[in-house]
């Protein structure tokens, strides 16, 4: 009895850990991409502006990417852009190319830290800084809404 009743519990014990081992890799890979930023944006749902967009103050912003179902990307609001090009430095992203519209000046980086991206004008890129006056916002693979 006490034979069935231990082998009943190893194999309870051992299906505890295999879920474990599948879940907890997920929630540790939820870190967050850049470091102190004044605002974060999540991305969801879809690769494309058509995403599902979730704002996080600095103090919640682990908890809330955390909490999101298939996040897509994700961008971070700074008030230099020295702060934000920083960010692309610690990825070792490589300059693209970069463009201007509307009082907003966007820089295109490629990282191979990263990986994937989305191709923009047959290249492929996966960092984005948008700069507007003294402000940015960094994104992987792109910053989506309003910057």
């Amino acid at each position: 009895m006490f034979g069935k009743f231990a082998r009943s519990c190893i194999t309870f014990l051992t299906g505890i850990v295999c879920l474990a081992l599948l879940v907890l890799p997920q929630i540790l890979d939820k870190d967050l991409l850049f470091d102190r930023a004044v605002g974060y944006t999540f991305y969801s749902q879809s690769e494309s502006s058509q995403a599902m967009i979730t704002l996080a103050a600095p103090s919640e912003a682990l908890k809330v990417k955390r909490s999101l179902a298939s996040v897509t990307g994700e961008s971070a609001r700074y008030l230099s852009e020295e702060e934000a090009f920083a960010q692309v430095e610690k990825y070792d992203g490589k300059f693209v190319f970069s463009e201007s519209a509307a009082e907003v000046t966007n820089y295109y980086f490629y990282s191979a830290r990263l990986g994937g991206g989305v191709e923009l004008y047959g290249q492929r890129v996966n960092l984005h800084v948008a700069v507007r006056g003294e402000e940015a916002s960094v994104g992987c693979p792109l910053v989506f809404g309003g910057y």
